[in-house]
Formats: structure tokens, C-alpha cells, sequence
């Protein structure tokens, strides 16, 4: 049984999107940015229908910046392919891509608001956040510029410099031994974050079997 496309098409942008902690070296900076902004507009059961000229007009890139994007993003999502026909004199249909937002892996996950996308900083530097509010403990972390960017598997010299960017943005603050985040209210409680729905179509095998009797 397929499902109704109209089940798959993305939403209107949502007012929040979960990001699971699990992905943190999984993606880098700018993807998981961009990941972040794929799943603001998933529809009801975590599925977003888009071209790669979509994405990049969400997140203000020309289009060839994000060429290897499909590639990279299945480190953290499945990713389906379906045919689409097209007005071509070869070529009868083209291939779109379907994500599948993977469901909220409780309690390890944050719940970053829309407005995030609103803030005028780079692409790099917003997934570098996003970065930090992952391995963040209360908001802090007690850890050196090398020891950080060890952990992130990033360069010293690129953290300290997404650093400053977000100290001059007043989302960050220095301490003795660390830094401190202050998202203030990009950052929302996970109790707002709804878990997907499930799509199990019923077949006619499924179906319980009855049996009519006329008297």
C-alpha cells in the first residue's frame, strides 16, 4: 500500500526542532546546521520532501555549496529516493529525495526554537553552536580551547575564532576554565518536543477475516 504523497509533502516551518546528541561528530558544523533547518519543516511523521535548491534557499547558500550534502546526511537520517516526471527529451522522470528525521533518542536530545535560523551569523558558525549545546552540562563547559576542539574533532585555531564570533553575538560567555552558553530563548525545554508518529498502512492481509452468516 503506498502512502498518500500528501502525507509526505513538508509542513509549514515548525516552531522547534530536536536534535538527538548521539549526532554530534557525526556531521560538521554547516550540515548540522543545515540539519537543523531540514527539520523545521518535517511534516507530522518526521518526513521532508525536498530539492537541495529547497534547503539552500532556507538557509541562504547558493546551491553548489551543498552538493555533497545527500551524501553526508545519511550519517544521520535515511534518506529515500522516489521518481518525479520531468519535461525532458531523454529522460521521462527525475529523483527526488525524501528525509526520514530520526525520532527523538530520549532523554539524550535538545530542543533548539525556529528563531535560531533568524540570527545573522555564518552558516559554520550557528552548526558550531549547536555543537556546543550538545556536550553543554547546565549551559557550561569546563573545558580549554584545545581540549574542546579535540572533543569536536575540530581545529584549535577555528574554535577559538567560532569563540569570539559568539562572544561579539552575546551567546557565549568566557570563564577561568571554559565557557559558558547563553542561548537564552533559542533553547527550549525538551518537555515542548513531541515524538513522530508512526505510519503503519494496513494491507488486506492485515485485515481480520469474517465470515457472513444468512439465516
Amino acid at each position: 500500500m503506498k502512502i498518500d504523497q500528501r502525507l509526505l509533502q513538508s509542513t509549514s516551518r515548525q516552531d522547534y526542532a530536536t536534535i538527538n546528541k548521539s549526532i554530534v561528530n557525526k556531521l560538521n558544523p554547516p550540515n548540522l546546521y543545515r540539519f537543523f533547518c531540514l527539520s523545521l519543516y518535517r511534516n507530522n511523521y518526521y518526513k521532508v520532501r525536498w530539492r537541495i535548491k529547497d534547503l539552500a534557499k532556507r538557509t541562504g547558500e547558493n546551491e553548489s555549496a551543498l552538493k555533497n550534502f545527500n551524501k553526508d546526511i545519511e550519517a544521520v537520517l535515511v534518506r529515500k529516493k522516489y521518481p518525479v516526471p520531468i519535461n525532458h527529451p531523454i529522460y521521462e522522470f527525475t529523483m527526488r529525495s525524501l528525509y526520514c528525521i530520526p525520532p527523538i533518542e530520549h532523554p539524550n536530545f535538545i530542543t533548539i526554537s525556529h528563531i535560531f535560523t533568524k540570527l545573522d551569523l555564518e552558516i559554520k558558525v550557528k552548526g558550531y553552536y549547536i555543537k556546543l549545546l550538545l556536550i553543554a552540562e547546565d549551559s557550561t563547559i569546563l573545558l580549554t580551547a584545545k581540549k574542546l576542539s579535540e572533543k569536536l574533532k575540530m581545529g584549535k585555531k577555528v574554535v577559538e575564532s567560532y569563540n569570539i564570533d559568539l562572544y561579539k553575538a552575546g551567546l557565549l560567555k568566557y570563564l577561568s576554565k571554559g565557557i559558558e552558553l547563553t542561548p537564552k530563548e533559542l533553547l527550549l525545554s525538551n518537555d515542548t518536543a513531541k515524538q513522530c508518529k508512526v505510519w503503519n498502512p494496513i494491507t488486506a492481509k492485515d485485515l481480520p477475516k469474517i465470515t457472513l452468516s444468512y439465516q
